[in-house]
């Protein structure tokens, strides 16, 4: 099955291992007993052993770098959407979601971006979809388990290609300078999508938020090197 998910050009293949190796740098302790752990399940089995090898190992974490899908089934999420149902006021529906902007903002300060994400998968058929700033289908899942679910989010017309976003809905709506640079820096490609072709005519700059970011990334680096220098 792992045959299926994306290969690609040996320079690329490079770059993405080396990518992954610095971003999973602090956690080579644990990725090293999980590599020991895989080794003796999979070290019998003819057609796995190759992945359980220092460079057969590398090779799965690339895979699942390239290819791998948040699982987003989230009771929390399932409970809010149930609450969007409501036929309740306009007065009522404004206190919920008052109260639901508080909770998430609180629960965002320990999980970060990761709120609704339990975990990763690898599908075969899901992992064939292309990234695009505009999508046509939404990667969903309704069920409350790993079962995704893609869901058009417009007409799609026979012959054309079905495209899933790799951008949170914050980025989405972001400068095309910004996603770029997102997309670059994370999975390692210039976006050409239809809509980054139509704004190429627009400033390459970074939008606001992005901006704060850095100004936060920065006063959180000088922050580290004077306790470094105390």
């Amino acid at each position: 099955v792992l045959s299926t998910f994306c290969f690609v050009g040996s320079m690329q293949w490079a770059n993405t291992v080396h990518f992954l190796s610095s971003f999973f740098f602090h956690l080579q302790e644990q990725i090293g007993r999980l590599q020991q752990l895989m080794f003796k399940m999979f070290s019998r089995h003819e057609k796995l052993v190759k992945y359980v090898t220092p460079d057969g190992f590398r090779a799965l974490l690339a895979i699942a770098g390239r290819n791998q899908q948040g699982i987003g089934s989230s009771s929390l999420s399932h409970y809010v959407r149930n609450l969007n149902h409501l036929e309740i006021d306009e007065t009522e529906k404004s206190r919920v979601d008052e109260v639901i902007d508080v909770l998430y903002q609180q629960l965002e300060e320990v999980s970060g971006e990761f709120l609704d994400v339990e975990g990763v998968g690898l599908y075969r058929f899901q992992s064939l979809c292309n990234h695009s700033c505009e999508p046509n289908v939404e990667v969903t899942f309704p069920h409350g388990n790993s079962t995704v679910v893609l869901v058009a989010r417009q007409g799609i017309a026979p012959g054309d290609e079905i495209c899933i976003t790799y951008l949170g809905e914050c980025m989405q709506s972001r400068s095309r300078h910004s996603r770029q640079k997102f997309l670059r820096e994370n999975y390692l490609f210039l976006c050409q999508c239809s809509l980054c072709v139509r704004q190429s005519g627009d400033p390459d700059v970074t939008s606001e938020d992005d901006d704060d970011e850095e100004e936060e990334e920065e006063e959180d680096e000088e922050d580290e090197e004077d306790m470094d220098q105390q």
